[in-house]
């Protein structure tokens, strides 16, 4: 018979939950009982709230009262950039059906110019260059689909957000950094191809990267 590492069992269930929070399965203000979390994973009620009173020292749930937790209002840098990379991504898969409906061919011309100052400014370690061709990628894709208002919105939640960037964010996007120029160029391709599918599979991958950096 397998010995379960209570630890190890409440950590899991603690990762699984976060990343409900993260990708708003579960909304502020939804409440969590132990005893369903408790029969949710097959696990002991001390064991699921071992995993809640992780969550609420990591600033994601507050207790309301014996063995009920709730989602708060505020919990973390990592909700507020999961909120704008959800944002921003469902924009992108907006923007490709865009196309892929006009079956317009993009202007691959601009959009190289910013992926090439993108792999610049992670070659040359200057942020503030790196997120600035990653916004300028963005805003062109949005002018060629003829959906400028999306642009807007993005510029908006990145001036919202701008203390973060300061912090938390500039870590997190340096982080990621290589793996989104990377993406960028076979999106890029995809979409010079007309390969509508392939370019939404590409923007779907990137989404859960990000997510996943959020979630260790």
């Amino acid at each position: 018979m397998m010995i379960l590492n209570n630890e190890r069992v409440a950590d899991e269930i603690y990762a699984a939950i976060k990343a409900d929070v993260l990708c708003q399965k579960y909304k502020i203000g939804d409440t969590i009982e132990v005893q369903n979390l408790a029969a949710e994973f097959g696990v002991s009620s001390n064991i699921a709230e071992q995993a809640l009173i992780l969550l609420c020292q990591r600033g994601l749930l507050n207790e309301i009262s014996t063995n009920m937790y709730c989602v708060k209002e505020t919990h973390g840098q990592e909700f507020y950039y999961s909120g704008r990379f959800q944002i921003m991504f469902l924009n992108m898969e907006y923007i490709i059906q865009k196309l892929k409906e006009t079956n317009i061919p993009i202007s691959k011309k601009t959009l190289k110019q910013s992926l090439e100052s993108m792999k610049m400014g992670l070659e040359n370690g200057d942020y503030k260059s790196y997120v600035v061709s990653c916004e300028q990628f963005y805003l062109e894709l949005c002018k060629q689909a003829k959906m400028r208002i999306l642009g807007k919105s993005l510029k908006a939640i990145n001036n919202q957000l701008t203390e973060f960037d300061n912090i938390f964010g500039k870590k997190f996007l340096l982080t990621s950094a290589q793996c989104t120029v990377e993406a960028v160029g076979l999106l890029l391709m995809a979409l010079e191809d007309r390969d509508y599918d392939r370019a939404t599979d590409v923007i779907q991958q990137l989404y859960q990267y990000y997510i996943s950096l959020l979630i260790d």
